[in-house]
């Protein structure tokens, strides 16, 4: 996606964080601002961000062109509908906001930390309910996963230089979900993880030599 490029038609607060979550994700993007007198202040966050293009001027198909998606909220149905013929005339994927119907794709609400992102979608059947279920997670999994990340990362390559078939090692990746590695590593801290990761080695040894 990060060759893809976006076009948002609208920029009120919807526009924003459609914005926002594709500039996250490496999508060029550019928001036409049809109504300047709507245009949401955060957007001043993107002055510096080359992946980000306010455009101040009057809605027309051609700014539709050369682009791979389109993101339409400009509060107003019968607009947001009108965009999106034009869109799917020029073969552009449309996504019009909080109008599942209408759909090619929905934007999943998401936590990040680092090189760890957890997404949630509910389809976009409940926007306010994708965004609760992803306040909740936020608030389980902060930047401590992004640690977590690194154990794995210590751990697989531990895993691969005394196991060298595939399916032996997703079979051992299996007994410690089961043994509950993971809220070990949240609750122990990564010495007693790791403990269990080499005890399940060994016992592996064991079978077979």
């Amino acid at each position: 996606m990060h060759h893809r490029s976006a076009v948002v038609i609208g920029a009120g607060e919807p526009a924003y964080f459609k914005a926002l979550l594709l500039a996250d994700f490496g999508i060029s993007t550019t928001v036409v601002a049809h109504d300047i007198s709507a245009i949401d202040g955060r957007f001043s966050e993107f002055n510096n961000d080359e992946s980000v293009q306010l455009v101040r001027r009057e809605y027309e198909p051609g700014l539709l062109k050369g682009h791979y998606m389109a993101v339409i909220a400009t509060g107003d149905r019968e607009t947001d509908y009108a965009v999106e013929a034009d869109a799917r005339a020029q073969g552009l994927l449309v996504n019009v906001v909080d109008d599942p119907d209408h759909c090619d794709f929905f934007a999943s609400a998401y936590v990040r930390h680092g090189a760890v992102s957890v997404a949630v979608s509910s389809g976009g059947a409940s926007p306010g309910f994708t965004a609760a279920l992803k306040d909740d997670i936020a608030a389980r999994y902060g930047p401590e996963i992004e640690e977590h990340l690194g154990c794995y990362l210590e751990w697989r390559a531990l895993v691969r230089s005394q196991i060298e078939e595939f399916g032996d090692r997703e079979h051992l990746w299996r007994e410690l979900r089961s043994s509950g590695l993971y809220d070990m590593l949240r609750e122990q801290g990564p010495t007693a993880a790791r403990e269990l990761v080499e005890h399940h080695l060994g016992e592996w040894t064991k079978t077979k030599g």
